[in-house]
């Protein structure tokens, strides 16, 4: 039933009390929760009617209707709703990073942790951490249907605070032997030079200089991911 991309998120969830998906759509992740008892309740969230009926139809389907709720909200909005109590994880899949950004900045007391799935890469993301002081204890990048997603979960606590060095790709013990990521940089790379050749520097100097700092930093970090045993 699930992408690789859901089912990442899934093994990243065990034995918790609730947890809600925001942008459901199928509502595959938790019925997949609920099924695989790594949640006792799940709320499946969108903010359209549409995605909604679908994922009421599967949670019928697979007779889930008892443990799973589903809630029309603009993301987070439904939080603050008096009969909404506390949530172990929100789930955030499929989404762009600025998106994300903009629903967890409704974050508030009842939510536990976060564990995002975001199309694009997560820099603000984790600034917005390190920012609140949250911690950071799981990342990865992994490739599924030829599209590559950041996997990020976002505790709040200061047992893995990240640091500002951390912010623009991560911590490094994440992506241990992560060819994906590698592959990623690595393209990374070639676009920027791509960029970069086509710039006139004396016109655009600012430009150009800008560009070849940023081939310098992500070449710097992948020699430092080589370099961990």
């Amino acid at each position: 039933m699930l992408t690789k991309r859901l089912r990442t998120i899934a093994e990243l969830i065990d034995s918790c009390n609730v947890v809600a998906d925001i942008g459901t759509d199928h509502a595959y992740l938790p019925i997949t929760l609920v099924k695989e008892k790594r949640t006792k309740f799940a709320y499946a969230v969108d903010v359209n009617d549409e995605p909604l009926g679908w994922a009421k139809k599967n949670i019928n389907m697979y007779n889930c209707n008892n443990q799973i709720q589903t809630i029309l909200s603009d993301g987070l909005d439904f939080v603050l709703e008096e009969q909404i109590q506390f949530i172990d994880v929100v789930t955030i899949c499929g989404l762009g990073s600025t998106t994300i950004l903009d629903i967890v900045k409704k974050d508030n007391n009842k939510i536990g942790k976060y564990i995002i799935c975001s199309n694009t890469e997560i820099s603000n993301i984790r600034e917005w951490v390190f920012e609140k002081q949250y911690s950071i204890s799981f990342e990865d990048f992994i490739i599924d249907s030829k599209k590559g997603y950041w996997v990020i979960v976002i505790e709040k606590n200061k047992t893995n605070l990240i640091t500002k060095s951390d912010i623009s790709f991560g911590n490094k013990k994440y992506f241990i032997n992560n060819d994906e990521v590698i592959k990623y940089y690595d393209n990374e790379i070639k676009k920027f030079e791509k960029i970069l050749s086509k710039i006139d520097v004396e016109k655009h100097y600012n430009s150009h200089e800008e560009i070849t700092n940023k081939i310098i930093e992500i070449r710097g970090y992948l020699n430092e991911i080589n370099k961990i045993d």
